[in-house]
């Protein structure tokens, strides 16, 4: 009577029980079910009580695990697997999960993205992310002044040769002021590329130097300060303002 009344008894657990979890713990071979999961292209871990803690001296007391990873123990079964979810103070020893991925919403904590949050002033940065510091505003200040690009000096030529003084083609708008020394040179030697033939320029020499005393509409008059030895002003000698 009684083997009968057993045999009834497993019979009805597993009729109405018919689940995987009662299969495995009674030995029997687990059967496919014909529901279909849909497992998210990305792992979300929970972290866990280690249900190998104290039994293993190197196990720690809490793991990471893939959500739908989670070991059934007699615990689960009796509790819900919820029971042995980590709470948030724990996570926060823990750190985030391998190879920094996400962590599930059961977890309790603030939901993890890729790109790291930056918390609203006055709260605590997200469990398992680095706090990002707030970037301040750059303050506009005024733009810099653009540095002009100096001119090559004017050149000019001699008009008129006198014993002090002589006459140039450089006016007030060349640059040239009353006052300011000028260079009066002479063309000597062209300067000729030995490959391609190029004249690249003259090389002059000075034959003297002027001040520049009056300033005229078309033309400047200047005194000789200097000449060099053994030379002699020109006309159509270059000037060159110092």
């Amino acid at each position: 009577m009684k083997a009968r009344y057993l045999a009834g008894l497993l019979v009805v657990l597993l009729a109405v029980a018919g689940c995987n979890s009662i299969r495995q713990i009674f030995g029997i071979p687990i059967t496919s079910e014909p529901t279909i999961n849909l497992k998210s292209a990305e792992a979300r871990w929970l972290l866990i009580k280690n249900p190998r803690f104290g039994d293993v001296r190197s196990e720690p007391e809490y793991i990471w695990v893939e959500e739908d990873k989670m070991p059934t123990t007699i615990g689960t079964l009796v509790r819900g697997k919820s029971s042995i979810i980590a709470p948030p103070e724990i996570v926060a020893k823990y750190g985030p999960p391998p190879g920094g991925g996400k962590i599930s919403p059961r977890q309790g904590v603030p939901y993890q993205t890729n790109e790291p949050t930056r918390p609203a002033a006055g709260e605590p940065a997200p469990v398992g992310s680095a706090a990002v510091a707030p970037r301040p505003a750059a303050a506009p200040g005024p733009a810099a002044p653009a540095v002009p690009v100096p001119e090559a000096p004017k050149r000019g030529f001699v008009l008129y040769v006198e014993p002090s003084r002589i006459v140039i083609d450089l006016t007030a708008a060349d640059g040239v002021r009353a006052g300011q020394m000028i260079s009066l040179r002479r063309d000597r030697i062209p300067i000729v590329h030995p490959v391609t033939g190029e004249v690249l320029g003259e090389l002059d020499d000075e034959v003297g130097t002027a001040r520049v005393t009056e300033m005229r509409d078309r033309f400047s008059v200047a005194e000789i300060q200097s000449v060099a030895a053994g030379a002699q002003v020109q006309v159509k000698d270059r000037v060159v303002p110092k």
